[in-house]
């Protein structure tokens, strides 16, 4: 449980961290977009004030030449004159064009054009006057002066109102190039705790996972000595054990033909016991060697075995038992697959042998045994590593006494048996040894069953491409 949290809070913690990192890279990009239309805005205004006074520089043009040709008469000047009337409506032109989004200017931008149609009006009418020879007009001199100071007087309103917009938008554009260092600061700060503790839970991981490969590495190496035990054990059982029992058993024999006839009732129980003792104990230790042979299969070999084969082998092993109890058998197509040819043997030896053993009185046995392809996401019992891969289904059903639900995995226990072995002969080793079969082939088992009412294995084989 601990851990499933630690794992939701580094979820949560790194999409937490993602969050503020595109906030800040957003910031930072829309802070950048706005430094940049900032600077575009100071320029724009600067290019206004630049063209007002280039406006006024154009007038004082067409007021020089026109001052030029009245006193001198010469048409050269007039080409001055004509040059900066030119001049003076293209940037008027241009002016409208850049203003036309600040009603405030653009109002003054037309008392301007105004005031400088007034002026030139005044200064044609002084040029016509000269080229017809006519004497000049001292009002309309004034008059020009004063329409020129009236346009020198709303140019310097105009620029006053660009400037104090330029003192606002280079505030603006100071103000936000102040703060994107800031938030690339602050994005730089998240950036680098992010790889910090990117840094530290992988750290942290690979310290655990080298902790754990060592715990495994000695379990490993635990197991492997266990193994060795077990070995050794099989060998004592299959030579040093069997040997006195061998002697027990036969001086036992001995004694029931040559003087059972001379022991009381009592005496004979007794000899009967221990005869049945011995047998029993036989049985336990070839068990037990079979399930010692089962732990460490690196002396067999991996071979392809029809399923159908060594169920038909199984079957005429129990051809007596089989006849004795009148039981019915149906049998699907098996695959081939690659397993331990003996184990395979092992382990439908001891199905069958549960299926026919613990039969229902006055019922006639009835095993179906049938194949399937499967996903490991059907499989409920399996865990979700499992649910991309594919096994081989083969349940083995009956109709026999069944067991509790209770059971089902006890029932796989080395010893462990759910009856009295006056009501069924066993040792409580044969599922055992069904459960370490498949183990050896990375697989499974399971059982199913009610009381009474039938049991049902399925086996599950890995599909290997």
């Amino acid at each position: 449980m601990q851990r499933s949290q630690t794992l939701q809070f580094i979820i949560a913690s790194f999409i937490g961290f993602a969050f503020m990192l595109g906030g800040l890279s957003w910031i930072s990009f829309e802070q950048i977009s706005l430094n940049k239309e900032y600077a575009q805005l100071v320029e724009h205004t600067q290019s206004v004030l630049w063209l007002s006074e280039e406006l006024i520089s154009s007038m004082k043009d067409v007021e020089t030449g026109q001052r030029g040709y009245i006193i001198s008469g010469n048409a050269t000047h007039l080409e001055t004159y004509r040059e900066g009337k030119k001049k003076v409506f293209a940037r008027l032109d241009t002016l409208k064009l850049l203003v036309a989004d600040n009603p405030v200017q653009l109002r003054s931008l037309r008392k301007i054009e105004a005031m400088v149609k007034e002026k030139i009006k005044y200064v044609d009418y002084s040029i016509n006057t000269t080229s017809d020879s006519q004497p000049l007009e001292l009002n309309v001199f004034e008059k020009g002066r004063e329409a020129m100071d009236n346009l020198r007087v709303w140019i310097t309103t105009f620029q006053s109102n660009e400037k104090s917009l330029l003192d606002t938008r280079v505030r603006s554009k100071t103000h936000g190039q102040s703060l994107l260092p800031i938030y690339q600061i602050m994005l730089a700060v998240a950036s680098f705790t992010l790889l910090f503790i990117s840094f530290y839970l992988i750290y942290s991981e690979l310290k655990n996972r080298f902790k754990f490969q060592r715990a495994l590495e000695n379990k490993i190496e635990e197991l492997n000595r266990s193994n060795t035990e077990l070995e050794q054990f099989a060998y004592v059982a299959s030579h040093d054990l069997q040997e006195p029992l061998r002697k027990i058993r036969a001086f036992c024999d001995k004694l029931l033909v040559r003087q059972k006839m001379f022991l009381n009732e009592d005496g004979q129980e007794t000899l009967d016991k221990i005869s049945a003792s011995a047998t029993r104990m036989q049985i336990l230790i070839d068990d037990l060697l079979n399930f010692s042979r089962l732990v460490s299969p690196k002396k067999q070999e991996l071979a392809y075995v029809n399923l159908n084969n060594i169920i038909e082998d199984v079957l005429s092993d129990f051809s007596e038992v089989i006849t004795q109890k009148n039981a019915s058998f149906s049998i699907a197509k098996l695959p081939e697959i690659k397993v331990y040819s003996f184990q395979m043997r092992q382990l439908f030896l001891n199905i069958i042998s549960n299926s026919l053993k613990y039969t229902k009185e006055g019922v006639l046995p009835r095993i179906n045994i049938e194949y399937s392809t499967v996903q490991g996401n059907s499989i409920a019992q399996l865990s979700s590593v499992h649910e991309d891969r594919f096994f081989h289904k083969i349940t083995v059903q009956d109709n026999g006494i069944g067991f509790e639900e209770e059971y089902c995995e006890k029932i796989f226990v080395i010893f462990q048996r759910l009856h009295n072995r006056n009501a069924y002969q066993g040792t409580g080793v044969g599922l055992a040894i069904c459960r370490r079969v498949m183990n050896n082939h990375n697989g499974f088992i399971f059982a199913e069953g009610k009381s009474y009412d039938g049991a049902t294995f399925s086996i599950y084989f890995p599909i290997t491409a």
